[in-house]
């Protein structure tokens, strides 16, 4: 039986870890975590930090693996492109490629250099260059972001220098490499366009419309799909095959997140890898196309002829993250019965007794939802934060 590594095991991979397997894939997880639940779905453990590219390399020809498959995480997407490379496989992107698509400011250089719609960004790896840009040259307001961190760490809006300033500090306390860029904030809507490249053409696409409720910087609920996807896949779609071509991209996930301001957008990050909370569950029940097969065959360097079409299982649909509003105990939590009427289905990240510490990031429970209306949906997803009690004490 051939060896698959999954880089990560947390729920996030578990669909992963799962097509392997239907696959006949021998699956082996890895990361610095061994407690996490999609360890347990998986063959075979082994404890690495999978964000540690050279270990994680050692750990693919000690046992003797036929393929890496990236996780919910950006740093897993580079060393899988760090692997993939040295292996000779050219399964996944070039390293440096990788490099660029998920450093923040390598991503926005070759995006401005190209022309496309992306934020002024200015970068910077020496802290006092970052402060005297603050107090004398910012147009504010801006976004301070640590270079290299996903999930909306490193990340605070800044009105004025002295929010400006702390914004700085804490971008380079979390950055891993102590790197930040500056960017002008670009009010409007946020969304987010996933696609499935294969020969470097978007065979696949889906949008939705991004919610965000207890932290600013971190998307708690989407809706698919985005209320004008027909508009936006007609801007992206040309920049994303354009990139493929000039890039050389692999097959597989490209997704951009973006503010939608009219009918303008304005790009701010892009992925080549699955996203967080089984997101890519929601974007198969809203296409016809089997998603995950088509990462692992990819990734793997499999049988294109196995990736069929599908039906569509739901026309609308989505997410909510149920979240405290402060840290605590968790004493209870509720959801209204109108509410889980629409749940598909349902992941309790929490019980009543466990403590809260990090309520800015931390999820008591992730739901997925359907719906037979958009507007319905739409309408309903703004009321869930209001709606859905947690009590912290």
């Amino acid at each position: 039986m051939q060896k698959v590594l999954v880089l990560n095991g947390s729920f996030c991979e578990i669909p992963i870890i799962e097509e392997c397997h239907r696959m006949g894939y021998y699956v082996i997880t890895t990361g610095n975590m061994p407690d996490l639940e999609g360890h347990k779905t998986a063959d075979e453990y082994i404890n690495c930090d999978y964000s540690d590219y050279k270990a994680v390399l050692r750990i693919v020809k000690d046992n003797n693996i036929v393929g890496v498959l990236s996780c919910a995480n950006d740093f897993g997407s580079i060393t899988a492109a760090y692997v993939d490379e040295q292996m000779g496989w050219n399964h996944h992107d070039t390293f440096q490629n990788s490099l660029l698509e998920h450093h923040k400011d390598l991503f926005k250089s070759y995006m401005m250099s190209k022309g496309y719609p992306v934020p002024n960004s200015v970068a910077f790896e020496d802290e006092v260059e970052a402060m005297r840009f603050v107090g004398n040259c910012a147009d504010y307001p801006i976004i301070v972001k640590a270079n290299d961190l996903t999930g909306g760490k490193g990340i605070l809006r800044a009105d004025n220098e002295e929010q400006a300033i702390a914004a700085v500090k804490n971008a380079f306390l979390r950055s891993r490499a102590k790197h930040i860029i500056i960017e002008k904030f670009i009010s409007g809507d946020q969304q987010t366009f996933v696609t499935f490249l294969h020969d470097r053409k978007v065979v696949s696409y889906t949008g939705c419309d991004s919610f965000s409720y207890v932290n600013p910087y971190l998307v708690q609920s989407e809706a698919l799909p985005s209320e004008d996807i027909d508009q936006i896949s007609d801007k992206l779609i040309p920049i994303i095959e354009t990139m493929a071509r000039d890039l050389h991209l692999a097959d597989g996930i490209f997704a951009f997140q973006y503010v939608r301001n009219g009918h303008d957008v304005c790009i701010f990050e892009m992925m080549r890898r699955p996203f967080g909370n089984q997101f890519l569950k929601l974007v198969e029940y809203n296409t016809d196309f089997p998603w995950h097969l088509a990462q692992v065959v990819a990734e793997t360097g499999g049988d294109w002829s196995s990736v069929k079409r599908k039906p569509i299982d739901y026309k609308y649909c989505g997410h909510f993250e149920v979240m405290a509003s402060r840290n605590g105990t968790l004493t209870d939590y509720s959801i209204p019965d109108d509410i889980l009427a629409h749940v598909i289905k349902r992941f309790d990240m929490k019980k009543v007794g466990d403590r809260i510490v990090d309520f800015k990031n931390e999820r008591v429970t992730f739901l997925h939802l359907k719906y037979d209306d958009a507007a319905e949906m739409r309408r309903d997803i703004r009321t869930y934060f209001d709606r859905i009690k947690v009590v912290v004490r």
